[in-house]
């Protein structure tokens, strides 16, 4: 199998460092000559080209860049694509619809935070649709794991690795500031966020969603809930409306999970 990077960023760059040994890398395409000879220079293979130079792809083709931009790669590389070749993306929000039905297209979408060459895919899970075939080859070079999206279902899909990933983030970012606030050790912070986070995996995937929640929210204690808002008011007044969305949500999971048991 050979490879072509277009479009030198985090995912793809990760991508060649994790398959480097795995398979040929062929052209290495950035609107930038310096990234595309820098990121061949470290892998030891590819040829750094740029959209003004005259080549064709062979083989697969896997494109780099942002959601923003992708719709618009298909007139950026339409000249260097030929027949045969198989064009993938990693978008988790586009589906491989908007490249052309004979670029075979596909799309793999990695469930992790990918920050770059360090990025290991070893047991990661990767949302894949198109040409599954190509997609399943490559999830399996790379260590990882995958299941299959139907294309008109990776909207929602993506929204909710966003809610589940991002948010999630957001959350630890607060949380840690009300540590530091208390003039609480980072490395507490770290062994309890740690624990919590493990924990309510585990409970997930061992009782559901529903028969996971706890806290002051869903036992009630009014006293205790208003206590808090008010300090996490006070902190962060601009996100006192994001409190108060929470314990809806809580206190809506909690009908449902009576509703259910009734």
């Amino acid at each position: 199998m050979k490879i072509n990077i277009v479009g030198v960023g985090k995912v793809t760059t990760a991508l060649s460092y994790n398959l480097k040994d795995k398979v040929d890398i062929g052209y290495i395409l950035s609107s930038d000559l310096n990234k595309a000879k820098k990121l061949s220079n470290e892998l030891g293979k590819g040829i750094p080209v740029t959209y003004n130079d005259n080549f064709k792809f062979e083989d697969i083709v896997l494109v780099g860049i942002n959601d923003s931009a992708l719709p618009d790669t298909v007139d950026l590389i339409k000249n260097f694509v030929s027949e045969g070749n198989t064009v993938i993306h990693f978008s988790g929000f586009h589906s491989s619809t908007i490249f052309p039905k004979e670029w075979n297209p596909a799309s793999i979408h990695p469930n992790c935070p990918v920050i770059g060459k360090e990025t290991n895919f070893k047991d990661v899970v990767f949302g894949i649709e198109g040409n599954t075939k190509i997609a399943k080859e490559i999830v399996n070079l790379l260590g990882g794991k995958y299941f299959e999206i139907p294309s008109e279902s990776k909207v929602l899909y993506h929204l909710s690795a966003v809610l589940m990933s991002n948010f999630p983030l957001a959350l630890v970012y607060l949380a840690e500031k009300l540590y530091k606030n208390a003039n609480l050790s980072n490395k507490m912070f770290l062994e309890v966020m740690e624990s919590l986070l493990k924990t309510t995996i585990e409970n997930v995937k061992k009782n559901g969603t529903l028969n996971s929640i706890t806290g002051p929210i869903y036992r009630e204690d009014v006293d205790i809930v208003n206590v808090e808002m008010e300090i996490f008011c006070s902190t962060f007044p601009e996100l006192c409306n994001l409190f108060d969305g929470f314990i809806q949500i809580i206190l809506s999971m909690k009908e449902e999970k009576e509703t259910e048991s009734s």
